[in-house]
């Protein structure tokens, strides 16, 4: 596919720190946000809200993720504001072989992004580190004069500072450069399709690659050359702790995205773990008939390279891989997302609690209302869930209440729905999505009318409890 090699450099920054990337075509400049944030040591990328902003500008335009800076250039006469995920770096990148990009108005560390080379010979869907140098400052040391004065300190013992220093930078994210951990990362900035029919692999492992390394082990290289294996003994073993939390990972994952690949996996637990994975270890634990019993109990399913979760029973992978490419992934810390793994979870958001008092109002049994919000929330979290059905199962539920409290209750309904986490948005809530600005995807407004529900008294309850309607919800 059509792929960029570029070189990546902060400016004013000593020792030099530089990074050469090839990254396929059709990237946003979101995306190169995501990318340059992975390959640095800055923090938005792992953070719910931007920790700090960035823009580009070119061609007269502001392409920011900064809203307030946004608002202010609406009147103006020489910017005109863009949303970074709505508008491609090609075209730009082409024109001018030039981009600057600025980060943290406070700092303000500046990247000078220059074309190198265009390829047509890269064939994976995120971008890969082909080589750099130079650690990557940490946040809010200061910008360039800042992160000489840190290095001095940190490379000076006998500084009356340096003491303090050290115990500072220990909780910021400050890593030493390494390819191999960035390229891991990197793989979590994925917006294309991997072309995996141009690529030498083996059960989606790369055996070689002009671009990427041979994701085989030495002894699997080695059979590969028909050469003897080293005596090297390679550990590919995971203690209980580590296939107890794999496994975690994958349910919730599945359940929060819908669909991930085996090395979305692997790197997301990187990331978020001091023990390291690998695919290998991944693909050696899969092979136990207990682990793939327990996942098929909960409707996980796993071919090739990929695990489907139980909320795409029916579509068509292809169908949600065309419809979700294109979006960011949400990636909660650890202790969040690991909740997802309860097929039971869902997030007690301040409008659920809400619509749980509303009904609690009503003198419905707290036992009937966990139920009928259960089956809302279980309802609404389907892949493209209608909104109208949902809801009218949760008023039959309900049973019969005044027209004044079903006009109290509909718009509260409404706000829980667009704070549901869907498979569809990556994790993403329709709320969240409409304020990344993303026009596919709007939050719920108000319907004009409560949706007429008929249940007749003869008929299966709708709160699941196998009575009929007139024994139970409509006594």
């Amino acid at each position: 596919m059509k792929s960029y090699i570029v070189n990546i450099t902060m400016v004013h920054v000593e020792p030099a720190v530089r990074r050469r990337v090839i990254m396929p075509a059709g990237a946003t400049f979101n995306r190169l946000h995501e990318m340059i944030q992975l390959m640095t040591n800055f923090e938005s990328y792992h953070t719910d809200r931007p920790y700090h902003f960035f823009e580009v500008e070119v061609d007269g335009l502001c392409i920011t993720d900064n809203p307030v800076q946004r608002e202010e250039l609406k009147h103006s006469k020489t910017l005109i504001p863009k949303l970074p995920t709505r508008v491609k770096i090609d075209e730009y990148l082409e024109k001018h072989k030039q981009l600057m990009y600025t980060y943290d108005f406070g700092d303000d560390w500046r990247f000078s992004i220059d074309l190198e080379e265009i390829a047509e010979d890269y064939h994976f869907g995120f971008p890969t580190l082909l080589d750099g140098e130079g650690t990557a400052p940490p946040e809010d040391v200061g910008g360039p004069p800042g992160y000489s004065s840190f290095l001095a300190i940190m490379n000076d013992p006998s500084h009356p500072e340096h003491d303090h220093m050290k115990q500072w930078v220990s909780s910021a994210r400050y890593h030493s450069y390494d390819k191999d951990r960035i390229n891991d990362m990197l793989k979590l900035v994925k917006y294309k399709k991997t072309e995996w029919d141009h690529i030498h692999h083996k059960n989606y492992m790369v055996i070689s690659d002009p671009y990427r390394e041979s994701e085989l082990s030495e002894e699997q290289a080695a059979a590969k050359a028909e050469k003897p294996a080293p005596k090297k003994q390679v550990n590919h073993g995971l203690n209980s702790a580590q296939q107890e939390d794999i496994e975690l990972y994958i349910k919730a994952m599945t359940r929060l995205y819908g669909m991930v690949q085996f090395e979305q996996v692997v790197t997301l637990y990187n990331i978020q773990n001091e023990d390291q994975l690998t695919v290998k270890n991944l693909q050696d634990f899969l092979t136990s008939d207990k682990v793939a019993s327990s996942l098929k109990k909960e409707d996980i399913l796993f071919k090739d390279s990929v695990f489907l979760g139980p909320k795409l029973a029916g579509i068509v992978p292809e169908q949600f891989v065309r419809e979700t490419i294109e979006k960011p992934y949400y990636q909660p810390p650890k202790e969040q997302l690991l909740r997802y793994a309860d097929p039971g979870y869902y997030d007690q958001t301040p409008e659920l609690v809400h619509l749980e008092k509303l009904f609690q109002k009503e003198n419905i049994p707290q036992i009937q209302i966990d139920r009928m919000l259960h089956t809302f929330m279980t309802g609404l979290s389907m892949w493209h869930a209608n909104f109208m059905e949902v809801i009218g199962r949760l008023m039959a539920q309900a049973g019969r209440l005044p027209e004044e409290r079903v006009k109290q209750i509909v718009p509260v309904a409404i706000n829980v729905a667009n704070a549901v986490r869907l498979i569809e948005n990556r994790g993403h809530t329709p709320q969240e999505m409409f304020e990344l600005e993303r026009s596919d995807v709007q939050p719920l407004t108000e319907q004009p009318d409560a949706p007429e529900v008929k249940v007749g008294r003869n008929d299966p309850c709708p709160c699941g409890s196998g009575k009929k309607y007139k024994k139970c919800c409509g006594r």
